[in-house]
């Protein structure tokens, strides 16, 4: 009796263990990833009090305050786009989330808006999400939208800081995205349409932009464009398009390899563009790297001399890797040392003080999205597994794909300015599944797959009726890791995992994954830190005064962009100027934090200096200053004779009166020839709508000037068109020269 009663108890309490066991094991309590703020499951993210839970891949709840809904449910028939599938019901929800997205924002000229708050097409924003996703999901909607920024044959700089182009210069991403739609389309009749608009603008820009001594570009930093977000106050919008931004210059490297590649396919001579690609890929690397950080500076900046700010720019690191702008050393070395934090990856680091939070003290996206999209370059598990849940966590919670995030908390409400379903924020989602879990790269002949799944993705993933130029494909994929072991298209096993271009029809492809990944990746994540405050300079009885700040150890003192002292005072006595000297100042908190440097002081006897007025020059004169525009003074001359020969500064004092300083797109812009010689673009920016007296010193240059008459012309030429087209005024009250020695 004892031995049967035995028997039945033994298997109840197996039974009931394996209930245990079951409950333990529930998939959905899998961690996909964890960090002391937050966790991703594979059907939720848990923030502290807050939940969001997907319930099947149409339906997410919140409990995230400040949402305008508290639910999420599909509501558009999404049929026409790629269904991708997992085990993972949240990120299958997040996919139809985001493919919803874009169609909301689908104008109704077809389109695309910038965001929910952001009505219309601007260049860089949908270049971007073209890149990251759209060339992919909506291809002809994007030709569209591309053909919406051009103009007489150019592609648009937005408007922008000082009247836009030339202060801001990076309107060429929109190349990088017209060459990423010929690859996923084949569609040779835009190939020829885009390349003769990208080769128009590229040579205005050789003549206005590129700078021929230092072999980089100039202009504002690519999508940091909100003057004190990203700069020091001082800059004004002639010392910003005066730098060289590491972001600005990726892109404009990017667009030239573009170039040569559409040329090379249409039969056109390249050589040229090739040329300067290269001498700006090895002045970028030489000029902007920061050997003791090992990632690149944010960007050149000041006056006479130029120095390299050693903030970390995200976006513009990432693109670095990307297009394999730097060897594969420093690719790995950007993404293990550049400053991350909790929330995500800051748009740089660290932060500016009293100033709020907006491309400052903030997350983007989409900025995000292209660094997770770099770290599955290199094979970084840490940066990718850290990323796609930092993309997670906040468009779940938040119901939406978000335009920015807070730093230090991650939450959305506290920036300037934000909105719901951000074009590239949406893009930047979407992106996740394309290019790193299915590890999608188009290039000009085939469809290549490298994908890059951490090991808590594993399982299978599936995307059907992917468009591929004439063929539909559908993709399953198994495992996880960062090497493709077995690929089969149509069930025939082939060594290289690609889809030539020549396929028609409908295809189904195998990938099984090498279930292996790198044993070692690691990531710089830090606290967020905001610099010390950067300092003002004056020069009094030969004394160098400046500001003291609270929070500074002590202070570097630079003279023509060389450090020539540290010192806990906040004077330098007995300073005395042999020959024209700049002086700057940079606050250190002895913490490895720096400030911007301050406002270069240039110090000289003011016997160096002369001032000539320039309607002198114009017999038609009836003013105190000579005005140019489109009608009046096309071709301006003027002729200077100096006592000494050799090396002078010459600068314009003007007013632009034609728009704010913030925005509008009216920066006047000339050519200066110095005794036959092309010198270069003149530039002047907007220094506030309808105030003509406000005068300002447009960009200097410095030239060589002979004991005898020096002949020059300003000159209205054909690069010199602005992004207005019509107006492009300026008047000239002075001209200035300094002689340097």
């Amino acid at each position: 009796m004892k031995k049967w009663f035995f028997i039945p108890s033994l298997i109840f309490i197996t039974i009931l263990l394996s209930i245990v066991l079951l409950n333990q094991c529930n998939p959905e309590d899998y961690i996909l990833y964890q960090s002391s703020d937050f966790t991703v499951f594979p059907n939720r993210i848990e923030q502290g009090e807050h939940t969001a839970i997907a319930h099947n891949n149409s339906h997410i709840s919140s409990n995230y305050p400040g949402l305008n809904s508290k639910e999420w449910q599909l509501n558009t028939n999404l049929s026409k786009y790629p269904k991708y599938e997992s085990n993972h019901v949240l990120l299958n929800a997040i996919y139809q989330l985001s493919l919803e997205e874009i169609e909301k924002n689908i104008a109704p000229n077809t389109t695309f808006n910038t965001g929910e708050k952001w009505n219309g097409v601007w260049t860089r924003d949908i270049s971007y999400s073209v890149i990251l996703a759209l060339a992919i999901t909506n291809p002809e909607i994007s030709k569209k939208s591309l053909l919406k920024k051009v103009k007489q044959g150019k592609i648009v700089q937005d408007t922008g800081t000082g009247g836009s182009w030339p202060v801001s210069s990076d309107r060429m991403i929109w190349s990088t995205a017209a060459w990423e739609l010929y690859k996923s389309t084949g569609d040779m009749d835009w190939l020829r349409k885009v390349y003769f608009i990208i080769k128009n603008s590229t040579e205005d820009d050789l003549n206005v932009v590129w700078d021929y001594q230092k072999y980089l570009f100039k202009g504002e930093s690519s999508f940091l464009d909100w003057r004190e977000q990203s700069y020091p106050k001082w800059m004004e919008p002639i010392d910003i398009y005066n730098s060289y931004n590491l972001g600005t210059q990726a892109v404009h490297y990017q667009s030239l390899q573009v170039l040569m590649k559409m040329g090379k396919i249409l039969g056109k001579d390249v050589q040229k563009y090739q040329d300067i690609s290269e001498a700006l890929k090895n002045s970028l690397n030489e000029k902007l790297w920061l050997p003791e950080k090992k990632y690149f500076g944010q960007y050149l900046y000041g006056r006479k001399n130029q120095l390299l700010s050693d903030k970390s720019e995200t976006l513009g690191e990432a693109l670095m890797v990307l297009w394999d702008i730097t060897n594969e050393e420093r690719q790995k070395e950007i993404i293990s040392n550049t400053p991350v934090t909790k929330f995500g990856t800051p748009c740089f680091y660290p932060q500016i003080p009293n100033i709020p939070a907006y491309h400052n003290k903030a997350i983007w996206p989409f900025v995000q999205a292209y660094w997770n999209w770099a770290s599955s370059r290199t094979n970084n598990v840490e940066s990718v597994q850290w990323g796609i849940a930092n993309i997670l966590r906040s468009s779940t919670l938040f119901l939406t794909n978000k335009e920015n995030l807070l730093i230090k908390n991650g939450d959305f409400n506290g920036t300037e300015i934000n909105s719901d379903r951000q074009l590239w924020s949406v893009a930047g989602s979407l992106s996740t599944f394309y290019r790193i879990l299915m590890g999608m790269n188009y290039t000009a002949d085939y469809l290549e797959f490298r994908p890059f799944i951490p090991r808590e993705y594993k399982g299978k993933q599936s995307i059907k009726g992917l468009r591929y130029q004439n063929a539909i494909l559908d993709i399953e994929i198994y495992g996880f890791g960062n090497k493709i072991n077995y690929y089969s298209l149509d069930g025939k096993y082939y060594q290289r995992p690609i889809v030539p271009k020549e396929m028609e029809g409908k295809h189904k492809i195998e990938i099984r994954m090498n279930n292996q990944l790198p044993a070692k990746s690691e990531i710089n994540l830090v606290d967020n830190m905001v610099s010390p405050e950067t300092t003002s300079l004056r020069f009094i009885e030969n004394q160098l005064l400046w500001d003291k700040k609270e929070n500074a150890d002590h202070y570097r003192v630079y003279r023509n962009g060389e450090l020539l002292l540290q010192t806990e005072d906040n004077y330098m006595s007995e300073v005395h100027i042999s020959e024209p000297s700049e002086f700057q100042i940079q606050t250190d908190d002895g913490l490895g934090n720096l400030s911007f440097y301050s406002e270069p002081l240039y110090v000289y006897d003011s016997n160096y200096e002369k001032h000539i007025e320039a309607e002198q020059f114009d017999s038609n004169a009836k003013t105190s200053y000579v005005e140019l525009s489109k009608k009046k003074n096309r071709e301006f001359y003027f002729n200077i004779r100096i006592p000494n020969e050799g090396k002078y500064y010459i600068d314009f004092l003007y007013a632009n009166g034609n728009g704010p300083v913030n925005t509008n797109n009216k920066c006047a812009n000339r050519s200066l020839w110095v005794n036959n010689s092309y010198a270069g673009s003149l530039v002047f920016p907007q220094r506030g709508e309808g105030d003509w007296n406000n005068y300002g010193y447009s960009n200097s240059f410095l030239i060589d000037l002979t004991n005898r008459n020096n002949f020059f012309k300003i000159s209205f030429e054909e690069f010199n068109k602005n992004m207005n087209q019509e107006v492009n005024t300026v008047r000239i009250d002075k001209i200035r020269i300094i002689r340097i020695r």
